[in-house]
């Protein structure tokens, strides 16, 4: 299962942190997290690019090897594209989620959704 969420030094889309130094260089780039046991199983160490895909699209980050849930995957959502230059991988967390809503507070599930990790290039 892959989760999006927040990181404490960005904010939505990183249109105004995205701009202040200090806060770029916490946090430049989106990673997926996933737990030790389940990058060994795939073959993925800390630091190597990694594809998420979902029926929705797909997305390429470095891992991050932690101690999150196995079975879980962790991408922060604040990563899209206005500063990227073209032709760039995917990095955006939404392009996996699933665009449905809750039929009762209209609020969008972009939170959780199925996901397949691979090692990139491999």
């Amino acid at each position: 299962m892959g989760a999006t969420g927040r990181t404490v030094h960005q904010f939505h889309t990183r249109t105004k942190t995205g701009r202040v130094p200090r806060l770029d260089a916490a946090a430049p780039e989106p990673w997926v997290e996933l737990n030790a046991a389940d990058a060994a199983g795939l073959g993925i160490g800390e630091g190597d690019l990694v594809r998420v895909e979902s029926p929705r699209g797909r997305l390429e980050a470095p891992a991050r090897i932690t101690g999150i849930r196995r079975g879980v995957v962790f991408v922060p959502f604040h990563y899209g594209y206005w500063d990227l230059e073209p032709g760039a991988a995917p990095r955006a967390a939404n392009e996996v989620t699933n665009t449905t809503w809750d039929p009762v507070s209209k609020q969008p599930i972009y939170k959780v959704t199925a996901v397949r990790v691979t090692r990139a290039g491999g």
